[in-house]
């Protein structure tokens, strides 16, 4: 099988659809699919010779609609020079230069939404043009990257519902590699073997509801808070919000660590020495959408279970009551989700297990074969015997296993 697929977002940026655009591609190329990349050289020269698919770079950057006819003549060059079994449009800029294509296109036509930019396609000018371009024609395949997506598209735009493909998210085999005892990750990061660690990582924007968790945890009961270390790793996002919350955390009598930006290989550690993860989304007024939610898969791998709000894709990702916590974004209802998995151990050991067995089956081959029609095993990550279900607790190192619980 040959696959074009064509991206806005890739390598070296590092956003949620480039890293979809370079996973899928990978995971395809790994199930026996012949993958070219299109995608944007950023004004330089990338060296791609470390993937196994091949990447062809154009001229380029973030899309703007003024990219549109140069994106047209891009796509209908790459498809007069050989035959593809598949085109897949990875992000919406795309849509329309495939569907203006779709003459040349002898084999499947494939679309990805991920969920905002549904909501950013609706402006009039926006819709007329998909309208015109034909973009969500007969011919065409549309995948969504969780249910929650496909019902958003669904309700936008007028496609049979039957015609979209709700595959979720994969998680990378990094997040299962090696990383460090959960003894050294706590010393690095000063956190006592008396307290719970729950770990946030997010950029510090509003919609990812940093502000939200501190008024659930500043809710909970004197002996529960006062047991709790919050390690909050992102980048700032807006300045005036990033103002408002470091406020609130000076005046807050909880124990709460910004750490900033950190690598994956510093977050890897870091979930080594956490005891769950959490992260409380709120609505956005401004129509951007958690389409998925791929960081709780990347926690669960590393065996963490999650407190998490029930928006948007989230509980495609985190399941309610069996990989994590899911509940309403108030603050009441947080600080009873974080209370339950602060005050009982063997709740946090039950889910953490469940949360990585599903990060296992959750990879990115069974993303790429859901979406491409490959054949694929549903356990794609081989699993350690004490990792299975109902073997707790998890250790990172055996020796671990002879260590007196830390909580």
């Amino acid at each position: 099988m040959k696959i074009l697929l064509l991206t806005s977002e890739f390598t070296p940026a590092n956003g949620g659809i480039g890293t979809y655009a370079r996973e899928v591609a990978a995971a395809a190329w790994e199930l026996g699919a012949e993958v070219t990349v299109v995608a944007p050289d950023y004004g330089r020269s990338i060296d791609d010779s470390n993937l196994p698919f091949k990447v062809s770079r154009f001229h380029g950057g973030l899309h703007s609609m003024r990219d549109l006819p140069a994106k047209i003549r891009l796509v209908r060059s790459e498809i007069s020079k050989v035959y593809y079994d598949i085109v897949h449009a990875a992000d919406w800029p795309f849509f329309i230069p495939v569907a203006m294509s779709r003459h040349q296109i002898d084999g499947r036509m494939m679309l990805t939404v991920h969920g905002t930019e549904i909501n950013e396609t609706q402006t009039p000018l926006k819709r007329l043009a998909i309208r015109g371009a034909g973009v969500f024609g007969p011919r065409v395949e549309v995948v969504a990257n969780s249910g929650f997506t496909r019902d958003l598209f669904c309700d936008r735009f007028p496609v049979n519902r039957a015609r979209v493909n709700a595959v979720s998210l994969g998680v990378s085999d990094f997040w299962f590699g090696p990383r460090k005892r959960k003894v050294q990750a706590r010393w690095q990061y000063g956190i006592e073997a008396n307290r719970i660690a729950m770990v946030t990582v997010a950029r510090i924007t509003r919609r990812k509801g940093h502000h939200l968790t501190l008024a659930a945890l500043e809710r909970l009961p004197e002996s529960i808070r006062k047991s709790i270390t919050w390690l909050v790793v992102g980048p700032p996002g807006e300045a005036d919000y990033v103002q408002e919350f470091r406020e609130k955390v000076e005046r807050s009598p909880c124990d709460v660590r910004l750490l900033g930006a950190l690598t994956d290989q510093e977050i890897h550690d870091l979930y080594s020495g956490a005891d769950f993860f959490c992260l409380t989304g709120v609505p956005d007024t401004s129509g951007r959408v958690e389409g998925f939610g791929l960081v709780y898969l990347e926690a669960a791998a590393c065996g963490l279970p999650s407190v998490a709000t029930a928006i948007g894709g989230v509980p495609d990702a985190v399941i309610d009551n069996k990989t994590g916590l899911l509940t309403d974004a108030a603050p009441n209802a947080v600080a009873d989700a974080i209370l339950r998995m602060a005050a009982d151990g063997e709740l946090r050991t039950n889910l953490a297990n469940a949360a990585k067995f599903h990060a296992h089956e959750m990879s990115w081959r069974r993303c790429a074969g859901q979406t491409y029609g490959l054949p694929y095993t549903s356990l794609s990550h081989p699993m350690p015997e004490h990792d299975l279900i109902g073997l707790a607790p998890i250790f990172d190192d055996p020796a671990d296993a002879h260590r007196p619980m830390m909580h």
